[in-house]
């Protein structure tokens, strides 16, 4: 249910407009997939309220990149987190699942996924 909810609020956000939702700011993050690590650097943070959070977003006033780009969704509950990401950089949809996550330090991860927001 609450993906539901999380996917409606970043829709409502695409067709409002709204630089003030969509990433919210700055940050060092880290995305690393079955060990490829496809973000290292700075990228666009969104918070999505609750600790949940997606990480390499666009900004409103940022175009689709040509060769596209990757990006995940971090929905926290409590002490876990359920993750998932786009896997090919050219799908504008994050319907990979990683999993169940667990927080460690500034980063979640699982066995074949690792998440750093910092």
């Amino acid at each position: 249910m609450r993906s539901i909810v999380v996917a409606g609020a970043i829709a409502l956000c695409a067709l409002t407009g709204s630089a003030a939702n969509a990433a919210d700011r700055s940050a060092q993050c880290e995305l690393v997939v079955k060990g490829k690590t496809y973000i290292n650097g700075r990228c666009n943070v969104e918070d999505m309220g609750e600790g949940s959070f997606a990480l390499g977003v666009l900004r409103d006033d940022q175009p689709i990149p040509r060769k596209g780009f990757y990006f995940a969704y971090v929905d926290v509950n409590g002490d876990t987190a359920e993750a998932k990401w786009n896997e090919d950089r050219k799908e504008m949809h994050a319907n990979a699942s990683l999993g169940t996550l667990m927080r460690k330090g500034a980063c979640w991860v699982n066995d074949i996924a690792k998440i750093c927001v910092r």
